[in-house]
């Protein structure tokens, strides 16, 4: 059994994956080099607090990409403890692994504490 097409009413249409029309801000490697460097957050939109200097929006965005990077570093930490608690030693991750993911997750903490602080 198959089912019917959606009713065009409910039909999405994805501009950002448009092979056709694709959008150059998001199709092209400068395009999104340009995003990120106006202080792309975290969802990859610019920073929505507004009344803040521009320079300040950024460093905010900033911190927000830095913070869900040291949330998914903690996060794959804490399945590579659970994994080595109950897993076998064949299922470990190398040690080397877990070195680089700890000083990642201390240099994304730097960086999330260094951003926060107001400039003088």
């Amino acid at each position: 059994m198959t089912l019917p097409p959606p009713h065009p009413l409910y039909a999405h249409h994805d501009s950002v994956n448009d092979d056709d029309n694709p959008a150059p801000e998001l199709s092209t490697v400068w395009g999104c080099l340009k995003g990120i460097r106006r202080g792309d957050a975290a969802d990859g939109q610019p920073w929505p607090e507004t009344g803040l200097p521009p320079g300040r929006q950024q460093a905010l965005a900033r911190t927000e990409r830095a913070a869900v990077g040291l949330l998914t570093v903690a996060e794959v930490l804490h399945a590579a403890e659970r994994c080595r608690l109950t897993g076998t030693p064949g299922q470990h991750l190398d040690e080397g692994v877990v070195d680089g993911l700890f000083l990642a997750l201390r240099g994304l903490a730097e960086r999330v504490c260094g951003e926060l602080r107001p400039p003088a």
